[in-house]
Formats: structure tokens, sequence, C-alpha cells
């Protein structure tokens, strides 16, 4: 059974991460790719927000006895054949695991617009990703 405290701290932390990212989505495109501090700054609330995720799949998987675990995706995969999650949000997700990587490990060859097009376009994903396992946790576990 899901741990409620490490659920709701877990939530927190990509709560507060989102929130941060909304806070610069007001940055203008110039400015933002001309700003390698804001740059950064956005990469790694990204990275931290997307990280918060997987961390709070996985742990609902093992607490819940889903699938074996494996990749990031598959944790993501195993939320969906719950039904905890839907399979729009999971794709986006899983989306979402392969721009953590490539923000992770391509340093200095990052394509600053489309980490702008993620700021601007793509946060309500994020926020999905939040309502749908926090509305399965209130029915399954309150």
């Amino acid at each position: 059974m899901v741990d409620e405290k490490v659920f709701v701290d877990k939530l927190r932390h990509i709560n507060r991460y989102t929130a941060d990212l909304r806070q610069m989505q007001d940055v203008p495109e110039q400015e933002y790719l001309n700003d390698v501090v804001i740059q950064r700054a956005v990469e790694r609330t990204l990275m931290n927000l997307i990280q918060g995720r997987i961390d709070l799949a996985q742990h609902v998987r093992s607490t819940e006895g889903l699938s074996p675990s494996g990749t990031a995706k598959r944790e993501m995969e195993a939320l969906e054949v719950a039904v905890i999650l839907s399979t729009e949000t999971r794709e986006r997700m899983e989306e979402a695991v392969g721009f953590r990587n490539v923000l992770a490990h391509q340093y200095g060859n990052i394509d600053h617009e489309i980490v702008y097009e993620v700021l601007r376009d793509d946060l309500h994903w994020f926020e999905r990703f939040q309502q749908e396992p926090a509305r399965w946790f209130q029915q399954h576990h309150s």
C-alpha cells in the first residue's frame, strides 16, 4: 500500500517545481535564449520535475505490487495499466522521460528553443500527471 507521507511529499515537490516553472513562463523568448542563467534554471527545474514524477511512479508501482520495475518509461506504463494515468498522460510522460535524458546528458548541445517551447506549451501535461495520481490516491487510499 502506498505510503501516504511519501506520496504527499513527492506530490508537494512536483507541485513546487511546476509552480516555479509557471513563474518562468513569462520570460520573453529572446531573453530566455540570451540568458544562460535562466536556461539553466529552467532545465534543472524541468529535470527535477520529471525525476519527481518518475520517483512517484516508482513508489506507487512498488508499493501497489504492479509490474516489475524496469525503465522509467515502464514505470509510467505500470501506472496506465493500473488506471492511475490515462493513456494520453502516460504517453506524454514517457516523452518527458526522454526529454529529461536529453537535458541530463547533452549538456552544451541542448536546443534552447525546444526547451522554451516545453516551458511555454507543455506544463499542463505535468499538471495532469499531478492530478491523475492524486485523484487515484484519494479514491483508493482515503
